[in-house]
């Protein structure tokens, strides 16, 4: 390995400057609210970071020592050692996980700069957990030395321009596993329970015992550095379509992110499988709508990126699991199958799925029906065309507003008896399209649908610490 230990020192590192768009979102509006942190020092062995004069907390021993910032860059890879050297260690347990997103990139319908992992708030291992350890395990992806940001157990994710407007907590901290053109490569990790601890009856500095390193520290990979604190309903903020998550992603210092695409082909197809296929079901209560952001597609660490947000090099590729070159020759295309979208497979009655303007002439369905139409991205239309007493009416059904990303419709039937028709798709970008038509007395779930405890706030959620301030 390129790490190595040596004697302690103080380590001078620049403090982590995240640039997330929001974690929490409908499937209608795009992402508005960013989380912004100030580039700052982190001194090692601040004293002055704690809460509470009360707060203690029996630190987990790990393979540890601080390292002089001048032989930081001489220690640390280069970030294309990456490139093909990628870890075998994901920074969570994939058992521990019920869905998932790859970063999206800029050159996708709707870009969202870091990956995300979620968590199930009726998991009984975390509703019945007693102490940190009980939750779900983070680790060190590769070896490296931690970089915390004086307040990283309460990170404030502010929503002040959403009416009504709300906020929560989250816990960061970065880890340096390289370099390039002098400046440090961190991953992410950045906790987001969806609560605020004083809300749910906990102190301010709760989150503090769930994070087991500290700034500076050198630490090996698979090491445990913190947990994941998965709240109950009950605790949560935001709305029901918020989903506790971690999200990661690479930063090079300042500012500059970049798609984590540090991981091993076997880890990047257990990423992918389980953001096709959530552990509990579409249906799952612990569904957000940002699980949406993944629906159909590929497998890979990064979707539709440009150049900028190639760790490796400057192409701009429709996938990124490899080492930018070799991407190159991947299908980027998504798509979700029409047995896929919620409909039992015996209940359908015509399917179809495809990319680009269509038109699907003369269908004939001769039961009631009822519709589920999905589209990978926006702009995207969908038209009934429909013969009556030899004059052709038009009816847009379905619509997908540029900038939207995955968006699944449900439509009962609305033409009564007639039972020939066409049907018109606009899909100018070609990011897919999937329909099925299935009786009208088969089951079907919305997700999003079947969470049935309200958050906390909002409405009435105490004003924000740190009010968001949108950019003029």
């Amino acid at each position: 390995m390129f790490l190595r230990k040596i004697g302690i020192k103080k380590l001078e590192i620049f403090c982590l400057c995240i640039l997330l768009i929001s974690c929490t979102s409908t499937q209608n509006t795009p992402d508005q609210n960013e989380k912004f942190y100030d580039l700052k020092e982190t001194p090692v062995n601040n004293s002055n970071d704690k809460v509470s004069e009360n707060y203690t907390l029996e630190q987990k021993e790990i393979s540890s020592s601080m390292v002089d910032s001048s032989d930081t860059n001489q220690i640390l890879p280069d970030i294309s050692y990456f490139a093909t050297n990628k870890s075998d260690r994901f920074f969570v347990d994939f058992e521990d996980i019920v869905a998932a997103h790859p970063y999206v990139g800029a050159n996708s319908p709707r870009p969202h700069n870091d990956a995300q992992v979620y968590f199930s708030n009726t998991d009984l291992r975390w509703l019945n957990a007693t102490k940190p350890s009980d939750y779900p395990p983070i680790y060190a992806i590769a070896d490296g030395f931690i970089n915390m940001p004086e307040m990283g157990f309460y990170n404030v994710v502010d929503h002040s321009n959403s009416s009504p407007p709300w906020w929560h907590v989250a816990y960061v901290f970065t880890l340096k596993i390289a370099q390039s053109d002098g400046n440090f490569i961190d991953f992410i990790y950045q906790m987001e329970p969806y609560m605020i601890p004083e809300l749910a009856g906990k102190s301010k500095d709760f989150y503090k015992q769930f994070i087991l390193v500290e700034n500076g520290q050198f630490v090996k990979k698979g090491d445990i550095l913190g947990y994941m604190y998965v709240p109950s309903f009950e605790e949560m903020v935001g709305n029901k379509e918020a989903s506790s998550h971690i999200a990661f992603s690479f930063i090079k210092q300042p500012k500059t992110v970049y798609v984590p695409a540090i991981f091993s082909e076997q880890i990047v197809k257990k990423f992918g499988e389980i953001y096709r296929n959530p552990s509990e079901g579409w249906e799952s209560k612990s569904f957000g709508f940002d699980w949406n952001r993944a629906r159909g597609l590929p497998d890979a660490m990064g979707w539709m990126i440009n150049g900028d947000e190639n760790p490796f090099n400057n192409n701009d590729l429709g996938v990124l699991l490899y080492d930018g070159i070799q991407d190159e020759k991947i299908d980027s295309k998504a798509m979700v199958h029409p047995h896929e979208l919620g409909f039992n497979s015996e209940d359908i009655l015509y399917q179809k799925y495809g990319w680009g303007d269509t038109l699907l002439e003369n269908i004939i369905v001769n039961e009631d029906w009822q519709l589920l139409f999905a589209g990978i991205g926006g702009p995207m239309n969908l038209k009934f065309i429909i013969d009556e007493n030899g004059s052709l009416r038009e009816s847009q059904v379905f619509e997908l507003r540029s900038g939207q990303n995955f968006s699944l419709n449900h439509k009962d039937n609305f033409i009564g008896n007639s039972s020939k028709f066409s049907i018109s798709i606009s899909d100018p970008d070609e990011w897919g399209w999937s329909l099925a038509f299935a009786r009208a007395d088969s089951e079907f779930t919305q997700p999003g649908t079947t969470r049935d405890i309200p958050p906390l706030c909002p409405p009435d959620c105490p004003p924000s610490p740190n009010p968001y301030k949108l950019k003029k």
